[in-house]
């Protein structure tokens, strides 16, 4: 989790989780780092209108929806909700709006609400240090973790032939190279790129470490970095410390 955080420093490191902070008039979005915190965005609950109203609200909470989009489909699956004044009451009812409307998210992405100020760059970087957040953020972490180990068993042990599964930088890069040159259904196609955290601080400064990263970003694949001590963490440690998790598509 992060130590120093910053909202503007050169090393950021790789995303942890989704911060999204709850007030009476906005809500803000950050990107918790390993080595920092980011703004990815902010929207303010219309004026001059009933904020009672349920499609306002509606409206409201797909908007905060569109904005982690992005970030939660690249393959980051914790999100918490901070709230503070009467965004306490909003945490809760966010969770509900997404169980109800977006339940889709809930195979990849585990969710916790807590009370909190994290509506400025300051008041963000205090909350990601504090004992509350660290210790919820464990927690939602380690429910990922379970889900992304259960997933690598089904690929591990997987007999129909429609899945691969790749255990070095240069069997991904290989797989990708081949997506460029024979299309996406002429190759399995990448869904998982999962690494350890000891492998991403070994390796992030090799050219071929970047262009793999860059180029499953592009691609859509969703990358997830893991701590070496989860349970998910553990078994890709073992197998070498990466892995990706291909499926063959129908022509």
């Amino acid at each position: 989790m992060p130590g120093k955080a910053s909202v503007r420093r050169s090393r950021r490191g790789y995303p942890v989780a989704v911060l999204l902070g709850l007030d009476d008039t906005h809500a803000v979005v950050w990107i918790v780092q390993s080595e920092s915190i980011r703004l990815q965005g902010s929207i303010s609950l219309p004026t001059g209108q009933d904020r009672s109203g349920s499609g306002l609200i509606y409206d409201y909470y797909n908007t905060i929806m569109s904005s982690m989009r992005p970030i939660l489909e690249s393959g980051v699956g914790s999100l918490v909700i901070a709230g503070t004044g009467s965004g306490v009451s909003s945490a809760e009812a966010f969770v509900g709006h997404v169980r109800k409307h977006h339940s889709y998210l809930l195979r990849t992405v585990r969710m916790a609400s807590i009370k909190g100020d994290v509506m400025t760059p300051n008041a963000a970087r205090a909350f990601v240090k504090s004992p509350a957040f660290q210790k919820m953020t464990a927690e939602v972490v380690d429910q990922e973790s379970i889900h992304l180990l259960q997933l690598l068993d089904e690929y591990l042990y997987d007999t129909s032939g429609s899945v691969s599964v790749l255990f070095s930088l240069e069997e991904i890069d290989s797989l990708l190279k081949g997506i460029s040159r024979h299309g996406a259904t002429a190759v399995p196609s990448p869904e998982w790129l999962l690494l350890t955290d000891s492998f991403w601080n070994r390796r992030k400064n090799d050219p071929l470490f970047q262009r793999v990263m860059s180029v499953a970003k592009n691609a859509g694949v969703k990358t997830r970095v893991l701590r070496n001590d989860d349970a998910a963490g553990e078994r890709v440690s073992q197998i070498g410390g990466v892995v990706c998790l291909a499926r063959k598509r129908s022509r």
